[in-house]
């Protein structure tokens, strides 16, 4: 009698699984409170198209699968990379179809493994999971894209790099490095551009109250606002032009960042002589955003 109970509530729960039609809910927008059902077949298979058109490196053939509204977006990005990439091959693992109830668009779910070889030898593997928004014609109207990079990828990395102390007992030696987003390169540009105007009062906004200076010739020092207030005497005029600015800071610590400037700089004295060097320097930005400590090295320029 227990069997055919048993038999009985699996029976029913299996009924009533295949009955429900929708599940989940949508938190935010015009949409918000509704539930999801699936979508269809025509709307997995636009996108398993696009893919198709996407591996055999065809601009012209993947746009065809966007509405004219994306197409406008994203006509000029997609011909540079296709025109960028040698090879590609986006391997869907799985895809799902999916739909607001009462809802004339779809959205699809794609997960992929991709592998990209660039024309200039740069290659990369992704691990990916697409949203695809398909309207009532048969389009994609709308695209977002999440990636995990394999820690095996030539670049494209959170992390990388080592910080090596000279105590090989410092809690941070062997850490990785990452980029740092606490606006330095914008500091840096809106320094540069009131230091070659000769503006010191605006220049030192970007400095700490004490700055830590290694200087080119080795020269230890630490020099407060009023020391540095007087950096531009002596010259009549200052052109510092930056190559490259890379703020970087050591993972897994606080949010103090070095950034590393290339740069040449040419100082004109009041007496003619002429100063022209290239430049790397590292500039420490502190807790506070504020520029605490330079290192500098430089070599002559003709």
């Amino acid at each position: 009698m227990k069997k055919f109970v048993l038999a009985g509530a699996i029976i029913a729960s299996t009924f009533s699984v295949s009955a429900q039609t929708t599940a989940g809910k949508y938190f935010s927008g015009p949409d918000a409170g509704k539930a999801f059902q699936l979508g269809s077949e025509k709307s997995s298979q636009v996108v398993l198209d696009a893919v198709k058109a996407y591996n055999a490196n065809d601009s012209e053939k993947e746009l065809t699968y966007y509405s004219s509204e994306m197409q406008k977006d994203m006509i000029e990005f997609n011909k540079k990379w296709h025109n960028y990439i040698k090879n590609v091959n986006d391997v869907p693992m799985a895809i799902l179809p999916i739909k607001v109830a009462g809802s004339k668009n779809e959205i699809v779910l794609l997960q992929s493994e991709e592998t990209r070889e660039a024309k200039d030898g740069s290659k990369e593997k992704m691990n990916l999971f697409e949203i695809f928004e398909i309207n009532k014609d048969g389009k994609i109207s709308n695209f977002n894209q999440y990636s995990k990079i394999p820690s095996t990828n030539e670049f494209g990395k959170t992390t990388g790099g080592k910080y090596i102390t000279e105590d090989p007992k410092n809690e941070v030696n062997g850490r990785a490095f990452q980029f740092s987003n606490r606006g330095e390169i914008e500091a840096m540009e809106k320094f540069n551009k009131a230091y070659n105007a000769m503006d010191v009062a605006t220049v030192l906004t970007f400095f700490a109250e004490k700055v830590k200076i290694t200087d080119f010739d080795g020269n230890k020092s630490e020099l407060t606002k009023k020391d540095l207030s007087q950096m531009m005497d002596g010259y009549t005029s200052l052109d510092w032009k930056f190559t490259s600015i890379l703020p970087i800071k050591i993972a897994y610590t606080d949010p103090v960042s070095g950034v590393f400037v290339t740069s040449t700089e040419k100082r004109v004295s009041k007496d003619g002589s002429v100063w022209n060097k290239s430049l790397v320097e590292i500039f420490q930005f502190d807790l506070n955003g504020k520029i605490s400590g330079i290192d500098q090295y430089s070599q002559g320029r003709k």
